[in-house]
């Protein structure tokens, strides 16, 4: 079976039967797979699946606790402090290459929905430039309130479904599945015994350029080619220099795994804004491997990733 969503999902090993969910959420289709007995694993995946749904609700772009901290800049909720928390960590440790606080340019670009795709105007540049960045956002010390400077709006959209990946594991653990896995997306978290079979999708035409071995690990990919749109022969992704404002246009793909998917969900934005060199000593404290394709095609990744991927896409030279 192999199920394409950015990453490609090839089933392997074991010989305990596999169950699993497809359904919309998030923006995006989620699959969960368990291995166990049929009742005990599609019972603790529509736990799962509700568990997701709950958190889409907390953090989604629409009428969520998100929006309530965006319009009036302070909200008390322990879960969103948690996440933001862990955020605002990545930010510090990656210099800014991970930032929560896009969301007005964002907004401008149309990547958001609030409007169709088009270039944002000079002013729209110049107010978001003008607002704080994170040293705007207090988390305070009881570890539920948050307070944000006037003007600034929360995205968290580069690491809530990384979250959202782990809580569903979570949730299936407790519930006493043996193996299982959870693609939000191309967010992928995986846990137990089982060796899952990644297959790294080639960002510029049909296939595979490699096949990823995870177990007990999470993985997720960023890449240009996810959305974007084109104008006067330009194309614009909605992956944000939040230096600038302006998508990133030096790599075309990004992939990390790491121990949660949390981290490979927001440290694969991170790689792909700020690139390999000023990250790599970073992430391999870590222990989390990478791996990287450039607009010209070329891939490098981590000492250990390096015998399993091709030099170049197919049919660059």
């Amino acid at each position: 079976m192999v199920l394409i969503i950015g990453i490609y999902l090839v089933l392997s090993g074991g010989t305990s039967r596999l169950h699993s969910m497809q359904f919309f959420a998030m923006g995006t289709i989620v699959e969960i797979q368990g291995q166990g007995s049929k009742n005990a694993v599609e019972a603790a995946i529509k736990k799962a699946s509700e568990e997701l749904i709950r958190i889409e609700r907390i953090f989604g772009y629409q009428d969520s606790l998100i929006t309530e901290l965006n319009s009036f800049n302070t909200i008390k909720d322990a879960e969103i402090f948690t996440v933001m928390q862990q955020a605002l960590e990545i930010h510090r440790a990656s210099s800014g290459a991970f930032s929560l606080t896009m969301r007005p340019i964002l907004d401008a670009w149309g990547f958001t929905g609030t409007h169709p795709y088009r270039l944002p105007t000079d002013d729209e540049f110049l107010l978001w430039k003008s607002l704080p960045g994170e040293e705007g956002i207090v988390l305070a010390d009881d570890g539920e309130s948050i307070t944000t400077a006037e003007g600034l709006k929360v995205d968290l959209a580069g690491i809530v479904k990384g979250y959202a990946a782990d809580r569903a594991a979570t949730i299936l653990r407790q519930q006493g599945v043996r193996s299982g896995l959870i693609n939000a997306g191309g967010d992928i978290a995986t846990f137990g015994e089982k060796t899952w079979r990644i297959g790294i999708k080639n960002p510029q035409g049909p296939g595979i350029i490699a096949t990823i071995p995870i177990k007990d690990r999470s993985i997720a990919t960023s890449g240009s080619y996810e959305r974007f749109f084109e104008t006067h022969g330009t194309r614009y992704s909605h992956i944000l220099d939040p230096e600038t404002g302006w998508p990133v246009d030096h790599v075309i793909s990004t992939t990390v795994i790491a121990a949660t998917c949390i981290e490979a969900d927001a440290w694969a934005t991170a790689l792909f804004v700020r690139g390999v060199e000023p990250l790599k000593e970073l992430l391999e404290a870590r222990s989390i491997q990478w791996i990287v394709i450039d607009k010209d095609g070329k891939i490098s990744s981590s000492p250990s990733l390096e015998n399993l991927l091709p030099e170049k896409l197919p049919g660059i030279h």
